[in-house]
């Protein structure tokens, strides 16, 4: 059985940024990730740009990603992907972490699951399925998959402004949000009110049509007649359902989707750290930079939880 002072669970921004801030610190981390190195910003939208990232005015979220695995590699932290976790418990003074191919044992744990694995938020419509991968999609494909030349966003958060504004580069952009107003950044709006994207508030998409390809979308609008909108991509950007099934048979912590923790990022349970969109205190802002913040955050929890005599003097 392989021994690590710290197992991090989750390969996003706080998972990296934990395993880098641990091995500076000296520790001996190991990083596991059940897909690909990056979290949310690899598996959900890769093509996206981030542009709320300290020092960098715009950086492909797939680049981000592989810039954060790239430094924890550098300082030696080990990191494997793909090798998602099977069951995390205590086992005397120590942890046991299984995957499918190995036992690990470790002194502390930091949970960086993001909200686990995601389905997207569907339209609910009949058609949907009709036109996925036809016009249809939940994720932003890289610009030269891109040969569209009208297309619709439906959302109204940051994700959904930025990938209007990022889409209106390369084809006419329309964005419908079902509220009132939008929940993107102030900055994000300001971006959006200067660019030329149509925008429809207090709509919403009620149909699909075209033949074999998507052609255009039916959005009823409030107060108004229904409007027919030309599209031969509609990017649907209305959030994530979670799934942390798997992890609520592991022997830790886990209040729903989320996990209390201290300033420190440690939870109820000593010896176990948690990161990233699962940790939840009052206050929060969610934002990758925050991700970073916290699993450096706990990184030096660790160790000074392991420098006190970790789980023996717990």
């Amino acid at each position: 059985m392989s021994h690590y002072d710290v197992v991090i669970i989750g390969g996003g921004p706080a998972g990296l940024a934990a395993a880098t801030y641990a091995r500076q610190r000296g520790l001996a981390p190991l990083l596991l990730e059940a897909e690909t190195f990056g979290g949310q910003l690899v598996n959900l939208y890769p093509a996206k740009p981030v542009d709320n990232f300290p020092a960098q005015p715009e950086l492909a979220s797939r680049d981000l990603a592989r810039r954060l695995a790239d430094q924890a590699v550098h300082f030696g932290a080990e990191l494997r992907e793909l090798e998602p976790v099977d069951f995390v418990g205590r086992s005397g003074r120590r942890f046991t972490v299984r995957t499918a191919g190995d036992e690990i044992e470790a002194d502390a744990v930091v949970l960086a699951l993001g909200l686990g694995r995601f389905t997207p938020r569907t339209l609910g419509l009949e058609s949907e399925r009709r036109y996925l991968g036809r016009g249809l999609t939940y994720h932003l494909p890289a610009r030269d998959q891109i040969k569209a030349q009208r297309v619709v966003v439906v959302g109204g958060g940051d994700s959904a402004v930025d990938t209007a504004l990022s889409l209106h580069e390369i084809a006419h952009a329309t964005l419908v949000h079902r509220g009132r107003a939008l929940g993107a950044y102030g900055h994000s709006q300001e971006r959006l009110a200067a660019s030329g994207v149509d925008v429809l508030l207090d709509a919403e998409v009620v149909g699909l049509g075209g033949d074999d390809h998507l052609e255009h979308v039916l959005v009823s609008v409030r107060d108004r007649e229904s409007v027919e909108v030309a599209a031969d991509l509609v990017l649907v950007s209305i959030g994530q359902v979670p799934d942390l099934r798997g992890a609520h048979e592991w022997e830790i912590p886990l209040d729903d989707c989320h996990v209390a923790v201290d300033p420190a990022m440690a939870t109820r349970s000593p010896g176990i750290f948690a990161a990233g969109d699962l940790a939840s205190y009052p206050g929060k802002v969610r934002m990758i930079a925050t991700a970073v913040a916290e699993g450096s955050t706990a990184a030096a929890a660790v160790e000074r939880f392991l420098m006190a005599g970790g789980l023996t003097a717990a």
